[in-house]
């Protein structure tokens, strides 16, 4: 396969190559998440549908069952994320990636058959499944096929290809009809089968089956480069010395034994969690709830509908997630992720403040929740969002890296079904501002443990990393020597 579909012009081995297959395998490779994105912002445009005088089944879904919807896709989640991190490791990440999307497939499937609430809970977990395992796998691949100059940036896609999904579901709920969009969202897994089934495995898992000249080749692809350049030569000999010296095996044991790496994986953690309990995705699945919420009082409501303003909220994020592409290789990650921290943090505190004085029937003005929400968003996809992904494969060694992508996003995921399950009684209980409030703290306080505990990990070397982990001092600015293709 690679013979036939991945070739390089001879007229190329004088070249420098070029990165521009390495950028379109890995948003190929990201299309997974897209679904994710499509799935977790499904409700926003269709809840006020299913919950309707003239739902899509024979009875109208209870704000109950539209809340087992929007957080069952993070109970099976962590099940799959297990599931295909050993099967990344094991059978390869192409493998594990197309096992992937078998799922999603079916979940969406399933919601063309039966609209009855019982069914969509279901078909939805099938979704998170699938998406559970995607967002194990996709960092992984992305970071084995992309060279350190630009691994920052195409590790940004994953979060750029869950904000192009959000939007695009937003635009669809909002302009066709219940079973068109079920229709259209059910062919962009199909698709993305159909043509990962004619890519190849990454470079360091093909070196792991002992395939040195099927490593060349898709190596000679993703660079540019004819298979005999030197430096496809250089890389196929470091990757084979990499791979003597550690197999990939999922093995919580082998990470815990190394005390430097147990520090290194609490960084990761903690970042990723900070990641969920920003509010963000909170805010992103009820969108149109919150700003029917925010526009009750028409004297301060906002001329566009709850639907229109949620694609204006996935549009900011869109651009949010370009300028994250653009500045993550640029700014470092330690910096641009504390700046969009604080960004978030004061855009989350201003929207409390807005709900605390429409509480007090003070006046102010539709739209300041508008602004403060876009504001939190753009803030969550050019940093917040995309940044832990980075992070965390940059701290740990082929190796570890699947285990910890496993145990990680686990964690991550259970999270985000506890958030999105708390969300709306949290709001009953004490109030959208209390809610906004500590969404903000959580912002704001994580700034301060990017400045102390945080260290920076672009286009360094894991000595380097774990050097600054163990108060070894810093050295910045190293090229990074075992990351890993």
């Amino acid at each position: 396969m690679v013979n036939k579909v991945y070739k390089v012009n001879d007229s190329d081995k004088n070249n420098n190559g070029s990165k521009h297959n390495q950028i379109l395998m890995s948003i190929i490779v990201c299309i997974p998440v897209l679904s994710y994105g499509t799935a977790m912002g499904w409700i926003s445009p269709h809840k006020a549908v299913l919950m309707g005088p003239d739902p899509p089944s024979s009875q109208a879904a209870t704000e109950e069952e539209v809340s087992w919807m929007a957080s069952v896709i993070f109970i099976s989640a962590p099940v799959a994320v297990f599931a295909c991190g050993a099967a990344a490791d094991r059978y390869g990440r192409r493998a594990a990636l197309l096992a992937a999307s078998v799922p999603v497939v079916l979940g969406w499937a399933i919601k063309l058959i039966s609209s009855q609430p019982r069914s969509l809970i279901a078909a939805r977990a099938l979704i998170g499944f699938g998406s559970g395992g995607s967002y194990v796998v996709c960092p992984l691949y992305v970071k084995e096929i992309s060279e350190d100059s630009i691994r920052g940036m195409t590790g940004t896609f994953i979060i750029f290809s869950q904000t192009v999904g959000n939007l695009l579901v937003f635009i669809l709920g909002d302009l066709l009809p219940y079973n068109t969009v079920l229709w259209i969202l059910l062919a962009i897994p199909l698709l993305h089968f159909g043509i990962m089934t004619r890519l190849p495995e990454t470079p360091s898992y093909l070196i792991k089956c002992g395939k040195n000249e099927e490593t060349a080749k898709v190596l000679s692809w993703l660079r540019s480069l004819p298979p005999d350049h030197c430096s496809i030569r250089a890389e196929v000999e470091r990757l084979q010395v990499e791979q003597t010296s550690c197999q990939p095996k999922f093995s919580p044991r082998l990470l815990f034994a190394d005390k430097t790496a147990v520090k290194a994986f609490w960084v990761a953690l903690t970042v990723n969690l900070t990641r969920e309990f920003c509010g963000c995705i909170a805010v992103l699945v009820y969108a149109s709830h919150i700003f029917t919420a925010a526009g009750r009082d028409q004297a301060t409501s906002s001329a566009l509908s709850p639907n229109k303003q949620s694609i204006m909220l996935a549009a900011v994020q869109i651009i949010g997630s370009f300028v994250a592409c653009q500045l993550v290789d640029r700014a470092g990650r330690k910096p641009l992720l504390a700046v969009t921290s604080v960004v978030a943090g004061f855009s989350m505190c201003l929207l409390g403040v807005w709900f605390y004085l429409s509480s007090r029937s003070v006046f102010l003005p539709g739209w300041v929740p508008i602004v403060a929400l876009c504001t939190a968003i753009f803030a969550d996809a050019s940093g917040l969002q995309p940044l832990p992904f980075v992070i965390m494969t940059e701290m740990f060694s082929f190796q570890l890296r699947g285990t910890v992508a496993t145990l990680i996003m686990a964690i991550s995921l259970a999270t985000d079904f506890a958030l999105l399950k708390l969300f709306a009684p949290l709001n009953s209980w004490i109030g959208y501002h209390w809610t906004f409030w500590l969404f903000s703290a959580i912002c704001l306080s994580n700034v301060f443990y990017l400045i102390f505990c945080v260290p920076e990990t672009k286009m360094r070397s894991l000595e380097d990393i774990y050097a600054d982990l163990e108060g070894r001092g810093k050295k910045k600015g190293n090229k990074v020597e075992d990351s890993g293709a």
